[in-house]
């Protein structure tokens, strides 16, 4: 079905002003703080108040929550942060009802994603067109699926790293094959095809430069909380210790000398313990949509290189330094696990 037949619309949403608060719940949570907070901006709003969950940062106090009100122009009030929501990407469908059948809405985004191999952000926001309190069957609700643009940020990757001629060769029909309307197969293939080229013109410095730049964006607030403790500390250590307090978002680093070395775990725990064979485990290893269930189909490993630019996010934000990662292992290069290695700045004297 194409996405008009599911109700799903396509859109790029420009830089909005709002003003908003932070919270942390749940999202039944939202509609009682819309009208909190409306009291407050109500003569400045421009539109429907947007929630934002940053799925990126959780604990046990709930989801990590932003509920911004559009404004006007810019006016400071007792409570209220401004900010500017920068201009995204979207998948869009509209929901009538309550919170309570959000999830079958929001489950006919999920299924055209997961059949197109379209990559998502770790933020939903949630547009409220329409709310009432006292009759939520009422409430109309815009869920916005965040798209992660992997494909323009290799684009843009490749205009820093190489030259324009190189660049428009590597991302050769992209427009036929990698957009969001095409299928499953067209998409990796046409991702295994640029790979191809791509390991022709570029040494592996280059790879890592251009590759490592289209990672998911790693949780600012996860990073500057970390940043925080390096700068308290001037200790590396220190940094790595708080990490091991939370594997299942930063697996267990192990420093040695100058590198720190991770494995990563299980993208899909329950299926990898259950798997009955060595293909299973490796397909519920891998985090990674484009490849997991594409392990045989010759994708070079370069790709994994992507995978590194999560850890090179987190550690240059700690550090305020550029750093290298080198891939130790690698499903795709034939191993049972992926590991790798982060070279820390020689200036750091940690040998």
């Amino acid at each position: 079905m194409t996405l008009k037949e599911l109700g799903i619309e396509h859109k790029r949403i420009d830089k909005i002003l709002v003003g908003y608060i932070n919270f942390r719940g749940e999202i039944p949570d939202i509609l009682p703080k819309i009208d909190e907070v409306y009291e407050i901006v109500k003569d400045h709003v421009s539109g429907p108040p947007i929630a934002i969950i940053d799925y990126g940062v959780y604990s046990e106090g709930g989801k990590d929550i932003e509920l911004c009100f559009p404004f006007k122009y810019k006016k400071e009030l007792e409570g209220i942060t401004l900010k500017y929501l920068e201009r995204i990407e979207v998948l869009s469908i509209m929901h009538q009802g309550t919170h309570d059948s959000l999830k079958e809405t929001f489950q006919k985004l999920s299924n055209y994603t997961q059949e197109h191999v379209i990559l998502g952000t770790a933020w939903l926001r949630l547009v409220y067109h329409k709310y009432n309190q006292k009759n939520t069957e009422e409430n109309q609700i815009e869920i916005q699926y965040n798209l992660h643009q992997w494909d323009e940020r290799l684009e843009r990757s490749l205009e820093r790293v190489m030259s324009e001629e190189v660049k428009n060769e590597i991302m050769r029909d992209r427009e036929k094959f990698f957009i969001i309307e095409s299928s499953y197969e067209d998409r990796i293939q046409w991702l295994k095809d640029m790979l191809n080229r791509l390991d022709k013109v570029a040494n592996e410095d280059q790879k890592y430069n251009i590759i490592s730049c289209c990672a998911h964006e790693f949780s600012k607030k996860r990073i500057d909380y970390m940043k925080n403790i390096y700068k308290k500390t001037k200790d590396i250590d220190e940094v790595i210790k708080e990490m091991q307090k939370d594997y299942a978002w930063y697996e267990n680093p192990v420093r040695k000398g100058d590198l720190i070395y991770l494995s990563k775990i299980p993208g899909n725990p329950d299926g990898y313990e259950k798997a009955q064979n060595i293909e299973e485990k490796k397909k519920n290893y891998c985090h990674c949509r484009f490849i997991n269930d594409n392990l045989d189909k010759g994708i070079s490993p370069t790709f994994c290189y992507c995978g590194t630019g999560w850890y090179r996010q987190l550690w240059e934000g700690i550090l305020g330094k550029p750093i290298k990662i080198k891939i130790v292992k690698s499903l795709l290069k034939g191993d049972e696990t992926c590991e790798v290695a982060i070279q820390l700045p020689q200036e750091l004297n940690l040998i």
